[in-house]
């Protein structure tokens, strides 16, 4: 057995995708597992043992050949030269203004929009500013990258002269870069991934939408923005609009949020994710530039960590064209060491938990279970912050980084 489900790779299904747009004979079936995570399947009658999946496949492919150690990136704190860009994006609106570049200078850009009809969020072209005005904001869900990737490699087997800049979490990028390779493709590609935190199952996302309905009345999502920045940058509030209510609450009193940041309810596959925490296949990663640096800024500040040449001359037309502004270039650990890139603690937990997904229980009480058997510690902390939740967005805002300052 020549294939992805061989059992050898060092890791689950990230679902990037990458596998099924490299198989020749159209073996590979995608969608959500039993748990709610986006997999990829063979179709042992379809397989031909060819390997080609093999060679895309983030489980497969040695650290040392995908790409350079964050930690070697070149760091720039940086926002949007737009005001108005940076008051609409979830960060310092860097991103926005990557794409919009793209556009303005021919490539076709790939990028992710929440899926009103189907509430799931997808990975899409864009040849237009009109269709990168939905790339705003962060979407906390795996996305449904399949159509979209085939049909960028399809095009740039069939058109040599189209160009792409791809947004994606590293896992995605990882898969793409490998897939343009094993095609033969020679098509200018420029990627970006994200400082990722891992990705909760639609299971989860299905039970926090049931709750939605019950508690709160939300139905028939029109709007969604995982992070507003109605109060403060640093602030985690998610808002979501129907046809006839608004709900916006802070992190740490919305369920979906604290279900997210327990680690807990996550992909198997992001926990160790070499990708997510080591080393980079893209020509540049963006996250928000966290830590006690920023903390008096409310707008929101870019993380620009540089990982190819590639990269960095893409990044220096933008500033020579007043696209964007850089605030200072610094090292790349002033930013690691408050992103996303450490082992998540208590796979024992999770894995009794992500168990729990397909019982008849409800996001509260599944929350409620797993965290009885967390550390004590933990869930002191955990509690003490959720009172804050309750307190005025101004006091709260200013406990949190009084926290933030000692810490």
């Amino acid at each position: 057995m020549n294939n992805i489900s061989d059992g050898r790779g060092v890791s689950t299904c990230t679902g990037c995708g990458a596998c099924v747009t490299v198989c020749p004979k159209d073996s590979i079936d995608y969608g959500e597992n039993k748990f709610g995570f986006l997999e990829a399947f063979v179709d042992y009658k379809k397989c031909i043992d060819c390997g080609k999946c093999k060679k895309v496949c983030l489980k497969y492919i040695d650290r040392g050949s995908i790409g350079k150690p964050l930690q070697e990136g070149k760091l720039y704190a940086a926002v949007s030269a737009n005001e108005d860009v940076v008051r609409e994006s979830t960060s310092g609106g860097i991103a926005y203004e990557i794409a919009r570049y793209g556009i303005v200078s021919g490539y076709i850009v790939v990028g992710v929009v929440f899926d009103y009809k189907k509430c799931r969020v997808k990975t899409v072209t864009a040849t237009s500013l009109s269709d990168i005005e939905k790339f705003k904001g962060s979407k906390y869900l795996q996305s449904y990258t399949i159509p979209c990737f085939k049909e960028i490699i399809e095009r740039a087997k069939s058109h040599e002269e189209s160009k792409y800049i791809v947004f994606g979490t590293p896992c995605q990028i990882t898969g793409l870069r490998k897939a343009f390779t094993e095609q033969g493709l020679k098509n200018e590609l420029i990627t970006i991934d994200l400082f990722c935190h891992g990705v909760p199952s639609y299971i989860t996302w299905n039970k926090y939408l049931d709750w939605l309905k019950e508690k709160h009345g939300i139905n028939n999502i029109i709007d969604i923005k995982f992070r507003s920045k109605v109060n403060d940058w640093h602030e985690f509030i998610m808002e979501i609009e129907s046809e006839r209510l608004k709900y916006r609450s802070p992190s740490e009193c919305d369920l979906f949020y604290k279900a997210f940041f327990d680690n807990i309810l996550l992909n198997t596959a992001c926990s160790k994710c070499v990708v997510r925490k080591h080393v980079s296949a893209a020509d540049m990663r963006l996250g928000d530039f966290w830590g006690k640096k920023y903390l008096d800024n409310r707008s929101g500040v870019s993380a620009v960590l540089i990982l190819s040449n590639a990269g960095q001359s893409l990044f220096s037309r933008m500033v020579d064209m007043n696209m964007v502004k850089i605030i200072e270039e610094t090292r790349a650990d002033e930013c690691l060491s408050s992103q996303s890139i450490h082992d998540y603690p208590y796979q024992e937990i999770h894995n009794k938990a992500i168990l729990m997904l397909n019982e008849q229980i409800d996001l509260k009480s599944l929350i409620r279970k797993y965290r009885k058997w967390l550390p004590a510690k933990y869930r002191i902390v955990t509690a003490l912050k959720e009172i804050t939740g309750y307190m005025p967005s101004s006091i709260r805002i200013k406990l949190k980084k009084f926290y933030r300052k000692l810490s």
